[in-house]
């Protein structure tokens, strides 16, 4: 029960980061971002975490791997230029990676 409620927490505050800095960029529909945001969340974050905890063991690395395949989704996903989508992954993931940092 606690192992769940430990990987539930951090995917939601993703989520919930992630959504805010997409919208803001993109300012686009809300309800769109928010479900694109779970949908991408769901697939890279058991990702990297299973990455981390089990194959590398470099938070930069995972982090260089999330941010290429995050860029790849919101560039197919939100129908933008890579450089763009790129832009929007680094940001978000710096965010995310900061607040997790400071609450974990």
């Amino acid at each position: 029960m606690f192992y769940n409620t430990f990987l539930l927490i951090p995917l939601v505050i993703t989520i919930l980061l992630e959504f805010l800095v997409i919208w803001i960029i993109l300012r686009y529909n809300p309800a769109r971002i928010f479900i694109y945001s779970v949908l991408i969340n769901c697939l890279t974050l058991p990702l990297a975490t299973y990455g981390y905890n089990y194959v590398i063991f470099n938070l930069l690395i995972i982090e260089v791997l999330v941010i290429m395949m995050e860029s790849i989704l919101i560039m197919l996903l939100f129908k933008i230029k890579y450089f763009k989508a790129l832009l929007i992954s680094i940001i978000a993931n710096l965010v995310t990676m900061l607040v997790g940092l400071i609450i974990f």
